[in-house]
């Protein structure tokens, strides 16, 4: 009987899968394989011989890993049995030009695979490490599809990242989720943007299950929004990648997609249907693409860097933030007029006080922390400690995106959103200052001045997220051992040492952790990593931010992320112009709003209304509600302080509040 096996590779960006369709002469030797190698296994289709490797995770190394498995493989079978392969996934394209083989369509696959082995699925829903599928299915046909961009939102990454964050492994997460009685409200739109909503949640007192829960809905809801977007949706639905191995995911979609046990079905298949479509293609199609030489893959197990990014430097970089002195008080002792700025941001929260003559008196730079109202009692502490019994405070200003609920508590005399307050504390020469941690561009225009906001609603590149986790990261060294790299210091201090900067481009923070961890293993120095990681950031603002918007020969970089040397190098590298870091570059904000009241005070001569550094003081009484305004539901929290009424949102990453 004539035989031959047609192999189906699936490479995708976290894992490797085979599948190798043989006829019924080739049994025999497929029964060799899976007796001498447990990391295969024989099943059957069609009366045919069909093998299926384990799920394999490439760790970074797609051509090396691809090249393991093929030579397990033909340890047994000889290469002159093999009839064609064919390749398919995401990490597949370049094995695909090295070998000379046919690229697959991963649509086309997954469809071939459903109409051979599930004809009765009319929708199949697929999440994976790094994307997300929507097929619809009518008589084996594709009649519409889609697929995630390169947000990791409500990916495999994104679910086992924030997994991690609570120390769980992703699948402990299915059975964990099983005990929880409720939800955490979780953000399914980012990373980052979970993150805070993580925090913030433990903080109010959920357990990790409840969280852990929440993160599954999260996932449901960002498929069902950001993949499915509304289309048809029949069943039976099959639901496919390593995350339909998840209970608590698959929960979640019955219940975002109101479908019941009997129309969302996992096929035992879940990982491999890629690999398997691809096999049967292969097998059906009459143009072949052979592998009679092996050594071919070996020869190109190790990608090369491409060595164009340039060292970083600090000879563009003018810093100014050392160069003002320590406030000197009046020698008489009496009351300093005084005026106080607050800039209560997702991540930071900035206090800064101010003289009459625009003087900074002192200034404060906290994490928000998911808790805004906790970090402005921390910093209004510092200033009484300090300053409190010679400062007459005769105006407080609020801005952020939590200034109309910190300025209910505060008793703020001036409310202005941050591009405001950052505008009224600059250079008189400044033509462009962009604001890293909030993701703003701003350019003087003669008597104005533009404004730009659009982040795409993604936070990778806008704080020190980028596989540092919470400030460090423990990173794989030299023999074994691990090195403890600190955002404060040691990461630019490393960054600026390296001699050849890591081409990482830009990428989500969940997709760039594993990028990072890809070339540790391929011996990458941590060094040349940071400083890739550096120019990363730097790339998401210019592109996603400023937009090839004009750049003027005058900058200012401001912000928190201003305080990392390598990533201001990074922006003078990219645009060949000098980058002057401003004194106070964390609490440009916090002055701008301070010099904003002094404004106001002078303009009415009114008292202010702050109420005291200590808002323990305060009569408050709180409700927490669920906002049914829109299809958003938000967690909402309403404060009657004193005699005035508050309410805002209550996630970490918005912070924000209106005065009711």
């Amino acid at each position: 009987m004539e035989m031959g096996i047609n192999i189906g590779l699936d490479i995708g960006a976290i894992s490797l899968k085979l599948a190798a369709l043989g006829r019924p002469g080739d049994r025999p030797i497929l029964e060799a394989l899976c007796a001498t190698h447990p990391q295969f296994r024989m099943t059957e289709m069609g009366g045919r011989p069909l093998v299926l490797s384990e799920y394999r995770r490439i760790a970074g190394s797609p051509i090396q890993s691809t090249y393991d498995l093929l030579q397990e493989f033909y340890e047994i079978v000889p290469e002159t049995q093999v009839e064609g392969i064919r390749v398919t996934g995401s990490g597949s394209r370049t094995i695909a030009k090295v070998l000379g083989l046919f690229f697959e369509n991963e649509f086309k696959a997954i469809a071939r695979m459903m109409g051979a082995v599930y004809p009765q699925v009319r929708t199949v829903f697929e999440i994976g490490g790094e994307s997300s599928k929507y097929i619809r299915l009518e008589g084996g046909s594709i009649m519409d599809y889609d697929r995630s961009g390169e947000c990791a939102a409500g990916t495999g990454s994104f679910l086992d990242q924030q997994a991690l964050r609570m120390q769980y492994s992703v699948e402990e997460v299915g059975g964990i989720v099983g005990t929880a009685k409720s939800a955490a409200r979780i953000a399914g739109r980012c990373s980052v943007f979970a993150k805070s909503d993580m925090i913030h949640a433990q903080q109010k007192g959920y357990s990790p299950a409840e969280i852990l829960r929440g993160l599954c809905d999260a996932v449901a809801r960002n498929f069902k929004s950001s993949i499915v977007k509304g289309r048809p949706v029949e069943a039976p639905v099959a639901l496919i990648g390593a995350v339909s191995q998840n209970a608590g995911v698959v929960g979640a979609l019955r219940e975002a997609f109101a479908l019941s046990d009997a129309d969302l079905l996992t096929p035992e298949e879940y990982a491999w249907c890629g690999a398997i479509g691809t096999a049967i293609l292969e097998a059906e199609e009459h143009r072949k693409r052979s592998i009679l030489q092996i050594h071919r893959l070996r020869q190109h197990d190790s990608e090369e860097k491409v060595q164009d990014t340039e060292p970083l430097s600090t000879e563009n970089v003018v810093q100014l933030r050392d160069r003002v002195g320590v406030y000197v008080a009046p020698p008489k002792g009496d009351p300093i007029p005084a005026y106080i700025g607050l800039d209560i941001g997702s991540v930071s929260t900035n206090v800064a006080v101010i003289d009459e003559s625009g003087t900074v008196i002192h200034d404060v730079y906290l994490r928000t922390a998911g808790r805004p109202i906790e970090a402005v009692q921390q910093g209004l502490a510092e200033v009484e400690s300090i300053w409190g019994k010679r400062l007459k405070v005769c105006g407080v200003g609020t801005t952020g995106s939590g200034r109309e609920l910190i300025a209910e508590f505060v008793g703020a005399d001036a409310v202005n959103d941050e591009n405001h307050g950052a505008q009224n504390r600059r250079h008189p020469h400044q033509q462009h200052a962009g604001r890293r941690a909030g993701g703003h561009h701003l350019r003087n225009r003669r008597a104005g001045f533009q404004v730009h906001l659009h982040r795409e609603r993604c936070g990778g590149g806008f704080r020190h997220e980028r596989s540092l986790r919470g400030g460090h990261r423990l990173v794989p060294g030299g023999a074994g051992r691990e090195a403890r790299i600190s955002i404060k210091g040691e990461f630019a201090k490393l960054a600026l040492s390296s001699d050849s900067p890591t081409r990482l481009g830009e990428r989500c923070t969940v997709f760039m952790e594993r990028d990072v961890t890809g070339w540790l293993h391929k011996g990458e120095t941590v060094p040349n990593l940071v400083a890739g990681l550096s120019y990363s950031i730097a790339l998401n603002y210019l592109n996603r931010v400023v937009r090839g918007r004009k750049i003027g020969k005058v900058i200012y970089f401001q912000g928190g992320t201003a305080y990392n040397d390598a990533v201001t190098a990074a922006f003078a590298s990219l645009l060949g112009k000098k980058i002057t870091v401003p004194p106070y570059n964390g609490v440009m904000g916090a002055i701008g709003m301070a010099l904003i009241a002094r404004q106001w005070h002078q303009a009415t001569g009114a008292a202010s209304r702050f109420r005291g550094y200590d808002l323990h003081k305060l009569r408050l009484a709180t409700r927490d509600f669920v906002c049914k305004a829109c299809s958003n539901l938000c967690d909402m929290k309403q404060f009657d302080i004193e005699d005035r009424r508050a309410t805002g949102a209550i996630s970490a990453r918005t912070s924000s509040g209106n005065r009711r």
